[in-house]
């Protein structure tokens, strides 16, 4: 591998190559004997310029060096794009999709009791164990509740709740 690296070294840089040539006389026209025929050969002089690479590619103009320089990008930013678009459309609709329809829990019948949380939250429970309150009747706004009892709106049905603390 120390050989490798070392004979790289030398002929990675056209300079460094070309005295290496020189050196073993190699460039310039020296004429080598071929091992079959026995006959001598010139061995063609390299430019001043080459660097051995071969190119494969024409030179690309101003556009098409940048289009090929930010292809990449581009690209990218049309897949997002499109992974975007997808899952915009792809999504349950509003009302005919399969994302479920949020439902309101339906209004406590007279004489149900039921505890009160925080917010727009009630829950019906037995009225044998603990509860915050007991539902006496269901009037609309203009009606008066009994006496003894405070109006709420634990449903919205449009209706008022007549209950008394449990």
């Amino acid at each position: 591998m120390r050989e490798i690296n070392e004979a790289w070294n030398v002929l990675r840089e056209p300079v460094s190559r070309r005295r290496y040539d020189d050196a073993r006389g190699l460039a310039r026209g020296v004429r080598s004997a071929s091992p079959r025929s026995g006959s001598v050969r010139p061995v063609p002089t390299p430019p001043a310029d080459d660097d051995d690479l071969v190119d494969v590619m024409p030179d690309l103009g101003p556009v098409a060096g940048a289009l090929m320089r930010h292809l990449p990008w581009v690209l990218l930013v049309a897949v997002f794009g499109l992974i975007l678009l997808v899952t915009a459309y792809a999504g349950p609709g509003r009302n005919g999709g399969t994302a479920p329809v949020p439902t309101r829990p339906p209004a406590a019948a007279p004489g149900s009791c039921l505890t009160v949380r925080p917010g727009p939250t009630t829950s019906v429970v037995p009225c044998a164990g603990a509860h915050d309150v007991q539902v006496v009747v269901r009037v609309d706004e203009a009606t008066r509740c009994p006496t003894g009892t405070e109006r709420r709106r634990l449903a919205p049905d449009g209706l008022l709740d007549c209950v008394r603390n449990g």
